[in-house]
């Protein structure tokens, strides 16, 4: 790993939606419920490689011989991902699945938050020293290609949050936001459970200029990080911290603000819960049945 680490910072890296890439990679895999059924999981599973090189090349315009350090290195971690997390996965999927059958609470929510952040913190130890072995070979080109792409990706998310429309838009964006996220799972929702779910967003604070702010304040960080990019183990050491203390530099009333917004989100589930009919929670766990069979079929398909 040393040997490569020498290499690696002549030859690639990520940023908040690269080296974020493989920070969420492994969760990414629980929820992309939102794609479909199983078999978007193992497509997207299965070409990862060509997935996730593509998103970092689109942020870093990466060189041939940085693309040949990323395949060479995901390799090896996709390998040692499908041997030791995929099972962790579909264990906690069946104990959701659980926690939903017995009735949600708004203390699940928090549960699965822990729960990412456990198997996150478990990916980063696996793959920080590559990570940081691409960032430190970046570019000054490749860095402003970087911030140009953040920039893209603001504009789009400020966009499609309505950032610089009235209140009223925002909460009608973000609850037809949220019906397309329910209904992925649950099926069509008549027009009463429409509006009830419409109803139930429309109370939670509203939180798009303050999650703005805190992609900012991340993107900037990010990128006052590759200003050390060669300074060795400290720059590998405030990278690690980055990526794994996403409040680490929050303005405390931002803090308070969306740890109140959580809350109060976890319990709008709960109560998008009771307005399911039968069939519809009974599809909810059927799904989340199909994603735990994906994840356990994916872990005993080695040759892959």
């Amino acid at each position: 790993m040393q040997s490569l680490r020498k290499q690696g910072r002549s030859v690639i890296e990520p940023v908040e939606a690269a080296s974020m890439r493989w920070h969420v990679f492994g969760m990414a895999l629980l929820l992309t419920a939102c794609l479909g059924g199983c078999s978007a999981i193992r497509t997207l599973y299965d070409q990862a490689d060509h997935v996730i090189g593509w998103r970092l090349d689109d942020y870093f315009d990466l060189d041939a011989a940085q693309k040949r350090f990323f395949h060479s290195r995901f390799a090896s971690f996709h390998a040692w991902h499908r041997r030791h997390q995929l099972r962790d996965y579909a264990a906690l999927l069946q104990t959701a699945e659980q926690r939903l059958n017995r009735g949600p609470l708004p203390k699940d929510a928090a549960w699965i938050r822990d729960q990412i952040c456990v198997q996150s913190h478990t990916l980063l130890a696996q793959a920080h020293e590559d990570i940081a072995a691409l960032l430190a070979s970046l570019s000054e080109r490749q860095i402003a290609h970087a911030r140009q792409r953040f920039e893209r990706d603001n504009r789009k998310f400020a966009q499609e949050r309505g950032l610089a429309a009235p209140p009223e838009e925002q909460r009608r964006l973000r609850a037809k936001r949220d019906i397309e996220q329910i209904e992925h799972w649950t099926g069509p929702l008549d027009r009463e459970q429409r509006n009830r779910v419409s109803a139930l967003s429309g109370q939670l604070p509203l939180d798009a200029d303050i999650r703005h702010q805190d992609r900012l304040r991340r993107q900037q960080t990010f990128l006052a990080l590759l200003d050390e990019r060669r300074a060795g183990e400290r720059f590998d050491a405030r990278l690690r911290q980055w990526l794994v203390d996403w409040d680490a530099g929050r303005p405390v009333e931002h803090q308070v603000a969306l740890e109140r917004y959580t809350q109060a989100r976890a319990t709008m589930w709960v109560g998008v819960h009771s307005e399911l009919r039968p069939e519809q929670r009974l599809k909810v766990l059927e799904r989340l049945r199909w994603y735990t069979d994906a994840m356990r079929d994916l872990a005993t398909d080695r040759k892959r």
